[in-house]
């Protein structure tokens, strides 16, 4: 038989709470904050009265609450509403929230103990909650200029469902008065202290997973312990103020419980408290369910109390790892000039926001990690001077067994940048070597431990003359260490949402700048283009175009031109001529030039410092924006593939790149001994495509094609290619045909020639497509055919 209370709580519930006005029309319900509020005068047994005062609260979401006439549940209130069983309210509830009743039996006596509990709970929450409201002995005013010293406003307080009990006399009569007998009342556990309802008199809720589970009572006085709980109160199965959770999905775990509700009643979302020093496996299983995708830790910080707290935390995130999910934050509160910081003192003194803010600035759980085990050796810098040999090795040591048991390779990636390996004098290659190491030598011995025991078990059996028990216990125990080995090779599980949310991730392609080129390809963050062409068609300047024309689409990025071949001065000149886009001829025919072209003129008209040609003038000044504004950066540096990967990768995490262009890559270097020229751009082919996925930037190669593409260029003909063909996502080729012509005929040079993009490979899109570009070599445009006049940018 299957307990029915479970999905209720966990699922049911949770759900419906945001299709409540369509669950019960009759009270035409209206959403406040987080909450629902009704919007007529009916109350939940039926008669008429004051408007607005039934309540469904998030905290409580299977709960009607109406102040003047008590608390029902949904399925009660369903069920006498409408007629139905209660299956059939189940299933006209579970039909509103889209889901569907479990199959199979179902144990509704279970359910039926689990409500008569709640009713009696919610009983004695309504009534602590109407003595703190409304009572005026001097225990309730006491109580009420506690809260209010604490920094609560009477909203706050009515909103965290804060109550006071006058008595347990009291609250006996009450619950007698309301039909409830005696052996329901024992089971409840407030008798079980005399302390309650005497010294302490403060009433906490304590509401996890959708329920009340029971009370907390504190003494607003000096008295030791300050809590007490009712008795039984189950503190490990769910979060304290846990409910659905809701928005980014982003669950805050703090210490205490009034920390907890003060951030809710001020209109934070999931919001929870340890109940306990610290979280259990059920709790983040409950979390999970309840639709937790990630953990934000915010314990209170004490000074004097640093290291313990940050071992607490690493506990709890270790706890959370072991559970499957490793989107875990660390927040660190701001001081409060010095002593003890809760977020219930946050709030108190700088408003939500400031606790808002903690929580959106806090630092992954690898960070955490890593400052764990350098504090540690940082106090004995501090205290006695630099570390001995011995103590940084050690200090090598821990930071590589813990980076060792971070599963996600993405976050041992991260953890490992923050180590800095290289600091220490360690490639960081060695490092990342050393901790997959360590992680299979501890998967080893993990086999090597279940096969010790398996076969000590199989021979104990032996020696009892179990031979067929022996057996089979063999052949269990083995295949479920094949099992695990198994398993151990697969990454982490993802879930439709997060491959949904992967996919949201990914940014879209960056467009060419050409009509016709941007209806077959993009340039993909990520990946690599390739642009190959043989010497002298036009392939740098097709390059040069290209960042012209993402630095004018994009204009809040920074496009980076690597040049191999040529200096930046000579680029920046072919820039400014691009930028000018006319023939200049009528302005140098006349001059003693060694060579009559617009590069030469625009040298000699600078070097000069003429400034009596608008058209260059305004090309400088564009230039001049796009240069001294970042919008494009030419750099020259024959950088070798590992030095522009580490630049790369530390650039962009400061700036907004856009793309990043190189020209070319057969000219590019290796720190690597490799044997032939071959392999050697198969390794710096294979560091560029990991550049590329490292960063999701889109990287845009200059290639040199074969001199045997004369034919018209193909895939075959990358010059000594390597892998790159295999790495691009998409290679396109520049072919000028007229370049051919003059080759063969040592014909004059044309001025205007067409210009034959093909795309060769396209992982994306149609391959073997061709397109044909305007090319004024006189000015360095090139252009879609049908573009007419001069190609200009702003």
């Amino acid at each position: 038989m299957r307990n029915i209370t479970d999905w209720i709580n966990r699922e049911l519930y949770p759900v419906l709470f945001n299709h409540i006005d369509q669950a019960l029309p009759e009270f035409e319900f209206k959403r406040k904050g987080g909450n629902w509020i009704s919007s007529n005068g009916r109350k939940i047994t039926g008669e008429q009265g004051e408007v607005g005062k039934v309540y469904i609260w998030d905290q409580a979401p299977g709960v009607i609450k109406d102040f003047t006439r008590g608390s029902k549940s949904v399925i009660d209130q369903v069920m006498e509403q409408r007629g139905l069983s209660f299956i059939d309210a189940l299933k006209h509830l579970a039909t509103i929230a889209g889901l569907s009743v479990p199959r199979g039996d179902m144990d509704q006596e279970a359910y039926s103990k689990y409500k008569s509990r709640q009713e009696i709970l919610e009983a004695c929450s309504d009534y602590f909650i109407y003595c703190l409201g409304k009572s005026e002995g001097t225990g309730a005013v006491e109580v009420r200029e506690y809260l209010h010293t604490r920094g609560y406003m009477d909203e706050d307080i009515e909103a965290m469902g804060l109550g006071y009990i006058p008595s347990q006399e009291k609250l006996l009569n009450k619950l007698k008065e309301l039909k409830y007998t005696e052996k329901q009342i024992a089971e409840i556990g407030i008798s079980s202290d005399t302390r309650i309802g005497s010294t302490h008199k403060l009433v906490i809720p304590y509401r996890a997973g959708g329920s009340l589970k029971g009370f907390k009572f504190r003494s607003t006085g000096s008295e030791t312990p300050k809590y007490i709980n009712t008795r039984d109160l189950d503190k490990n199965t769910a979060f304290f103020n846990l409910s659905g959770v809701k928005g980014d999905r982003d669950l805050v775990i703090v210490e205490g419980e009034l920390d907890s509700l003060h951030a809710t009643a001020k209109g934070m979302e999931n919001v929870v408290a340890l109940a306990g020093s610290s979280v259990s496996p059920e709790q983040i299983t409950g979390a999970r369910l309840k639709g937790a995708k990630k953990f934000t830790i915010c314990l209170d910080q004490e000074p004097e109390k640093a290291p313990e707290t940050a071992d607490r935390i690493t506990r709890i995130i270790n706890l959370i790892l072991e559970q499957g999910t490793n989107r875990i934050y660390i927040a660190k509160l701001p001081d409060l000039e010095g002593g003890k910081v809760d977020p219930d003192s946050l709030i108190r003194e700088r408003g939500i926001n400031a606790f808002k803010t903690a929580i959106e600035q806090a630092q992954p759980y690898y960070r955490h990690l890593f400052s764990t085990i350098t504090d540690k050796y940082k106090r004995l810098l501090e205290n006695r001077g630099p570390l001995t040999d011995k103590e940084l090795a050690d200090l090598i040591e821990d930071i590589k067994e813990t980076g060792s048991r971070i599963d996600s390779p993405i976050d041992r990636d991260l953890y490992i940048e923050e180590a800095e390996p290289e600091a220490m004098g360690i490639r960081r290659e060695s490092f990342s070597m050393e901790i997959e190491a360590i992680r299979a030598n501890r998967s080893r011995e993990a086999k090597v431990a279940s096969l010790k025991e398996i076969t000590g078990k199989a021979t104990r059996l032996v020696d009892q003359g179990e031979e067929q028990e022996a057996i089979q216990t063999l052949e269990k125990g083995l295949g479920e260490i094949k099992n695990k080995s198994g398993r151990d090779l697969l990454p982490p599980r993802l879930s439709f949402d997060n491959i949904l949310e992967e996919i949201s991730s990914i940014p879209p392609s960056y467009k060419t700048g050409y009509k016709t080129l941007d209806k077959v390809i993009g340039f993909t963050p990520g990946a690599i283009t390739l642009v190959a062409g043989r010497p002298a068609h036009g392939k740098t300047t097709l390059l040069f175009n290209l960042l012209l024309g993402m630095a004018d689409t994009y204009r809040n990025k920074t496009f980076y031109f690597f040049t191999y071949e040529e200096p930046a001065r000579n680029i920046s000149v072919k820039l400014l001529n691009r930028l000018v886009g006319e023939d200049l001829f009528k302005h140098y025919r006349d001059l003693d030039m060694a060579k009559k072209n617009n590069y030469e003129f625009i040298k000699q008209y600078i070097r000069a410092g003429r400034t009596d040609i608008p058209s260059i003038e305004i090309a400088k000044d564009k230039l001049r924006e796009l240069i001294d504004r970042d919008r494009i950066r030419i750099i020259d540096k024959n950088y070798s593939v590992e030095s522009l990967h580490s630049l790369l990768v530390s650039l962009n995490g400061k700036e907004q790149i856009g793309a990043v262009l190189i020209d070319y890559i057969q000219r590019m270097n290796t720190t690597r001994k490799t044997q032939d020229k071959r392999t050697e751009i198969a390794h710096i082919s294979d560091q560029v495509l990991q550049i590329a996925k490292e960063t999701g930037l889109p990287i845009i190669l200059g290639a040199q094609l074969n001199r045997e593409a004369s034919d018209g260029p193909s895939l075959t003909n990358l010059k000594e290619a390597g892998n790159l063909e295999e790495d691009a996502n998409t290679v396109i080729s520049v072919y000028c045909p007229k370049r051919e012509e003059e080759e063969r005929e040592r014909a004059e040079s044309f001025t205007d020639v067409d210009l034959d993009i093909t795309v060769l490979k396209n992982r994306e899109g149609a391959v073997n497509v061709k397109t044909t570009l305007s090319w004024s070599r006189h000015t360095g445009v090139i252009k879609d055919k049908e573009q007419r006049g001069p190609a200009t940018y702003k």
